[in-house]
This record gives structure tokens, C-alpha cells and sequence, in this order.
């Protein structure tokens, strides 16, 4: 490796994290022991030790939920009245405490952790992670939040970093990052505005940008911060969790181990429905009635879950729309659209982006890792925002 300064790209995603820096003039990623860039943003705490961070401690989930967190991006710089903390505490086994004013906070084996320390693990994670792949100490970075977010975020991110060792030069909007995935020479052309539609783990932005001279300019931006791809995990794993209760009348939302179970099955089932049109779902030794062992095992096909997860896709189409309209563009002023984020790998989201605007769509080659890519072009070119 060059020994120039590494400055890092970072998101902080609701379900995966990434680190990447531009070295040699290319893209680089931090990887973890699977020789993966998109870590699990979850963190566990065991009873000794340090926290453990990534595909580790999403293993944890199955055996000690309560004190295993994820989507904790949800949480930080909001409070535990936020709409995001109480889609959280929905689907969550760990407890969220907070006072009115201020950050929420985690309640892990009787002691309270805020959303920023904990989001801090995962952000030194992930440098220590860059630190080993490039051999050399990294202190800097650009980090992502939702186009959406306040302030308080913003500025939460930036103690976050701060908390990991990092200093943090940028605070970027996901959508903007994603846009430069590639860099500026492979951005849309000069006045040809594009929509980046970013539907993400746990938050959707929608934002028109548009190539001037030698950066890209934000036109309009809006989205919105409680709509993810985790919520279609919830949504069918709520449908599965109606079944159950139809077939044995065992309510499985009162069992937080197997809670989870369910909707981290949810999850990979979706992931499969992204390249079949059927999988099945199966969850073996689920719970016990009459002394017996029972599985959870249903074949689903794609069309039942395009039925569950209609109106969260209409959620982000609606948005987009808006989004649109706000920039003040003349009929037809839109060039294309781009589609980030790992739920973009959704069939019925690619299709219905591409029916409602009837425009050149370009689906990046690697969703999921986009914004980190366009964070780490960001950093070693910082020209590259208006």
C-alpha cells in the first residue's frame, strides 16, 4: 500500500455498515473476517469483554437478544418519542429508554447506552477493520446520513465519530454519495438532472441531483426516515406470524428469541425471493405444543409478499413524486433514475420505479455498497459537492 493519508467513506446503515477509501484511484473496502464489505450494524454485549461487532454478533440475536442491538441508526440523535424509536421498540428485544429531550438510549444488561455510543462501536469496527487492510492508522472519514436527517443527527454522527477515533471532515447525504458512486467521470451528463431513488435497510431519500462543472448540486430532497427494508421484514414476518397463530394459536410475538428468529428469516427469505419466484420459509423447533416440537415451514411465493409489501413501496413512490415536483422541473426535465440501497434488489421495487416514471433506470452494480463508494470518491476529492 501508497503510505498518503487514508480518509475513509463511511454509512452507517440501519442493517449493514461499510468502510471504503479511494487508493491508487480506486475504490478499496474495509472487509471483515468473511472477506465481506457490508458488515451487520449490530453490536453485543457480553457478560465480559468487549462488544462484539458484525456477522458475530448478528449470530448472538438467536441466543441473547436482549442484549444484542441492531438498527441503532434508528436511534441516534433522536429521542425515544421519535417515530424511528418506536419502529424500533416494535420488532426489538433489547429495551430503549430515554428522557423526552435527547438522544434515546439502550438499555443492555441494566445499564443505559446511548445511540451514539453504541453506533461509535460500529464506526471503530470499522476502522480497525480499514486499519488492517491498509496497514496503517486511519483517523479521518466522511460519513453518510439520510437526506432527511436534522441536525441533531448530523451532528450526533459527528460526536460518534469523535467517540471512535475518527475525525470527521463531512457529514454527506446518502443519496448524493450514491450518485458519485462512481465517481464524477461517470456521473449523469452536465444539466441532465437524475433522481437517486435510495431505498436502504432502514430509510428511504429520494433527491434530484444535477452535474455542474466539476460537482453535483442537490435540486430538491425528501424521503422518508421510517420506511426501510426492514420494515418489509416486519411486515412479513407479521404475516407469518399470523399463520401461526391461525395453525396452533401460539402468538410468536410474545417469545423474543423466536421473534427474532422469525424476522432474521424473514429477512434472508426475502433475499432469495429477490432472484425466485418462490422459497421457503422454515424456522425448525420453533416452540412446543403437547410436548411436541413444531417447525414453521410455509412456501412462499414472490406474489404474496408483493401483496405485503405494496404499500410500503407506494410509501417510496409517493415521496418520490414529491421529491420531483419540488425541484421545479419543466415536463420532461427529468433525465434518469438511479436506484441505491439494498432494497433495490427487490424485484417489485425495480419494476414499479420503472413503470411510474417511464425513464432510463440504472440499477448500480452493487447497491448495498454505493453510498460507501461515493463517500470514499467524496474524501479524496472533496470538490466533488456543491
Amino acid at each position: 500500500m501508497e503510505s498518503s493519508e487514508v480518509i475513509l467513506g463511511i454509512d452507517l446503515g440501519t442493517s449493514y455498515s461499510t468502510a471504503a477509501a479511494v487508493v491508487g484511484g480506486k475504490v478499496v473496502f474495509a472487509l471483515d473476517a468473511r472477506g465481506e464489505p457490508c458488515i451487520p450494524s449490530v453490536v453485543h454485549f457480553p457478560r465480559s469483554g468487549p462488544p462484539v461487532v458484525g456477522a458475530d454478533a448478528e449470530k448472538m440475536r438467536a441466543t441473547d437478544p436482549e442484549n444484542t442491538v441492531f438498527g441503532i441508526k434508528r436511534l441516534v440523535g433522536r429521542g425515544v418519542d421519535s417515530p424511528a424509536a418506536r419502529l424500533l421498540d416494535a420488532c426489538s428485544a433489547f429495551k430503549i429508554k430515554g428522557a423526552k429531550a435527547g438522544e434515546a438510549s439502550v438499555v443492555i444488561r441494566g445499564a443505559e447506552r446511548s445511540a451514539s455510543e453504541v453506533a461509535a462501536v460500529i464506526l471503530r469496527h470499522l476502522r480497525e477493520l480499514a486499519e488492517a487492510r491498509f496497514r496503517r492508522k486511519v483517523g479521518k472519514a466522511v460519513v453518510t446520513v439520510p437526506v432527511t436527517a436534522p441536525p441533531e443527527v448530523r451532528d450526533a454522527m459527528v460526536r460518534c465519530g469523535r467517540m471512535a477515533g475518527l475525525e470527521v471532515l463531512r457529514v454527506v447525504d446518502e443519496p448524493c454519495a450514491g450518485a458519485l458512486s462512481r465517481g464524477l467521470a461517470a456521473a449523469p451528463p452536465e444539466g441532465r438532472p437524475q433522481l437517486v431513488y435510495d431505498f436502504g435497510g432502514g430509510t428511504f431519500d429520494a433527491t434530484v441531483v444535477e452535474r455542474a462543472g466539476g460537482s453535483m448540486r442537490v435540486l430538491s430532497a425528501g424521503g422518508d426516515d421510517c420506511l426501510g427494508g426492514d420494515d418489509l421484514d416486519l411486515a412479513f414476518a407479521r404475516w407469518i406470524g399470523n399463520a401461526v397463530q391461525k395453525a396452533h394459536q401460539k402468538d410468536v410475538t410474545h417469545d423474543v428469541v423466536l421473534w427474532d428468529r422469525i424476522q432474521r428469516t424473514c429477512e434472508r427469505v426475502k433475499r432469495a425471493l429477490s432472484s425466485s419466484a418462490e422459497a421457503r420459509f422454515h424456522v425448525p423447533d420453533a416452540f412446543a405444543t403437547g410436548g411436541r416440537e413444531q417447525k414453521i415451514d410455509y412456501l412462499v411465493k414472490r406474489e404474496v409478499v408483493d401483496l405485503l409489501w405494496k404499500e410500503l413501496v407506494v410509501r417510496s413512490l409517493q415521496a418520490s413524486v414529491e421529491t420531483v415536483r419540488q425541484a421545479g422541473l419543466p415536463a420532461g426535465g427529468l433525465a434518469s433514475v438511479l436506484l441505491i440501497g439494498g432494497t433495490s434488489f427487490v424485484p417489485q421495487v425495480r419494476s414499479s420505479v420503472a413503470a411510474l416514471f417511464k425513464l432510463p433506470t440504472t440499477i448500480e452494480e452493487d447497491p448495498q455498497t454505493a453510498v460507501a463508494r461515493g463517500a470514499a470518491w467524496i474524501a479524496s476529492q472533496g470538490s466533488m459537492l456543491a
